[in-house]
């Protein structure tokens, strides 16, 4: 099993700005239904795309500063960034089989 890492203002630069692999970030609340919901379909996104994307967390109540500069608006929100800027975003509930079809294109081959 993938532990998908919680990000905050001390780690962001390690986790995100530093990556070699693509990292998708979901941006979530305690309080926040569908993002209950969809915590299992991007667990299994990361454990299907492990070696090909990180996938981490970020809770937007204890990381305001944060969750502004990415520009959530709307929970669920992931936000996928390539090479530390952010490529593209995905809001609200969506199935990993639709999140992946936005990703994809962005991701990396087992050979990059």
């Amino acid at each position: 099993m993938v532990d998908l890492v919680d990000i905050h203002d001390d780690n962001f630069m390690a986790e995100i700005m530093d990556s070699k692999l693509p990292v998708l970030v979901d941006c979530w609340a305690v309080w926040c239904g569908p993002c209950k919901m969809l915590a299992p379909e991007l667990q299994a996104l990361a454990e299907e795309q492990a070696g090909r994307l990180r996938v981490v967390k970020l809770d937007v109540d204890a990381n305001p500063g944060l969750s502004q500069l990415f520009g959530v608006s709307i929970l669920p929100t992931m936000v996928l960034f390539v090479d530390g800027l952010v490529e593209t975003s995905v809001v609200g509930y969506r199935p990993k089989d639709y999140i992946l079809e936005q990703i994809g294109p962005f991701l990396k081959t087992p050979d990059d």
